[in-house]
């Protein structure tokens, strides 16, 4: 019996509503923002804003958010909360995004959930001081190599780096390289997944476009568990993009976009081994994104691997929702339990003329129903410190409360 037209659509819908629902917003928790604006009304947050360490003359300060699936404009939200997180992005010398959507003004979307902004979203990054962007992540190419390619002129076209993809392996593995204040960073950007399947992206080959991998398999170790484990190859890939970068950077940052295991878990051989080996190879600084939800922090041979440091814009336009918004909550509500999925923070590097990290601080930030980020109410903010405070400590590392946001404590110095 044939499927009469109506019903056919009606049922791509629902697939629809099904498999984007991973990138939903939790509306539960995401609900006591509105509640919490009235509260934070009397905040003079550019006050807030000068409590943040002052760094000297010589010293170069970097911010990095994570994953930006950023499709509406937010620059004329009159939202001193808002505003703020963006004044500290302009007023930094670096400030790096995961850019987690296709930009794309024409083709054909992939046969899967689809993340994508019209590449005029750059006049946003732009506004917001955005410098380097990762493209090594599970969106990039939503609508294929056209995607990519639109992405890459745009951001070219506001000298906007990136790194992270390419149309061959050699090219998704090239760094970026910004300068600063006598300095030369190095950004490189990787998709970490356990199951690099057609749903996520396409790994680049040798001669075929697509995302700089790490990918994995399952592995039996002597004692009988079976783990995820990278695969050799993308190691030693990843090693050699790093030590190569080192060569011709002072500082390398690199960018692991997560879809391995558990989204809270930190298996030794998987997400741990792949970051440690990055430092290992020479990298300064590892910024992690991908779960849509914060994970510890591990200081390891003196450098920060930050695992997750959540999703920071998370706008999905879909325009059926529009028509069956009880059945998007109902998704959102049996998928999403808790408040986490509406927890970020802003990353705020001071890194000094030797290159090396002299204080690392997390700011709390809360996101919207839509999916915009707000520098988070008291309350939040205490949640999202006491978060990553919990979620750090099994890796030996302490983050220390300082007025309303959290600083590492890189080395043991900071007072108890």
């Amino acid at each position: 019996m044939s499927i009469r037209p109506f019903n056919a659509l009606l049922f791509l819908v629902v697939i629809v509503f099904l498999s984007v629902a991973v990138l939903v917003p939790s509306v539960p928790g995401m609900a006591g923002l509105a509640e919490s604006r009235a509260e934070q009304r009397d905040i003079d947050w550019s006050s807030r804003l000068g409590q943040l360490s002052s760094p000297g003359p010589d010293d170069v300060v970097m911010t990095a958010i994570g994953d930006a699936i950023w499709t509406r404009k937010v620059s004329s939200i009159a939202d001193e909360r808002l505003q703020s997180i963006f004044n500290v992005t302009r007023t930094a010398d670096i400030a790096f995004q995961n850019l987690e959507e296709a930009l794309a003004d024409s083709g054909y979307p992939n046969p899967k959930a689809v993340a994508k902004a019209d590449p005029s979203i750059v006049d946003e990054f732009e506004w917001a001081g955005i410098d380097v962007v990762a493209t090594a992540n599970n969106h990039l190419m939503d609508f294929g190599v056209s995607g990519m390619e639109t992405a890459f002129r745009t951001l070219e076209d506001r000298d906007i780096a990136q790194s992270g993809a390419g149309h061959n392996l050699a090219e998704a593995l090239r760094p970026a390289f910004i300068e600063s204040k006598g300095l030369r960073f190095a950004f490189l950007a990787f998709l970490a997944a356990s199951d690099m399947g057609p749903l996520l992206a396409p790994p680049a080959g040798e001669d075929t476009a697509g995302v700089a991998p790490i990918r994995g398999s399952e592995i039996r170790l002597p004692n009988g568990e079976v783990v995820i484990s990278p695969w050799a190859q993308d190691l030693a890939a990843m090693e050699n993009a790093i030590r190569s970068a080192k060569e011709e950077a002072d500082f390398v940052a690199v960018s692991f976009h997560i879809h391995w295991g558990e989204r809270g878990e930190i298996d030794p051989t998987g997400k741990q081994l792949f970051a440690r080996a990055a430092i290992d190879a020479g990298a300064d600084l590892i910024l992690g994104h991908g779960p849509h939800l914060l994970n510890g922090i591990e200081i390891y041979r003196g450098k920060p691997i930050l695992y997750s440091i959540g999703h920071f814009f998370i706008q999905l336009s879909i325009p059926a929702f529009d028509l069956f918004p009880d059945i998007q909550r109902l998704i959102v509500e049996s998928v999403y339990g808790d408040d986490q999925f509406s927890e970020s923070v802003l990353v705020r590097t001071v890194i000094g003329p030797d290159a090396r990290i002299k204080r690392l601080e997390l700011l709390p930030v809360e996101l919207s129903e839509q999916g915009d980020p707000y520098f988070a109410s008291d309350e939040m903010a205490d949640k999202i410190i006491d978060r990553l405070t919990t979620l750090s400590e099994p890796l030996g590392t302490r983050i220390a409360r300082e007025s309303w946001y959290a600083v590492v404590d890189l080395d043991g110095s900071l007072q108890h």
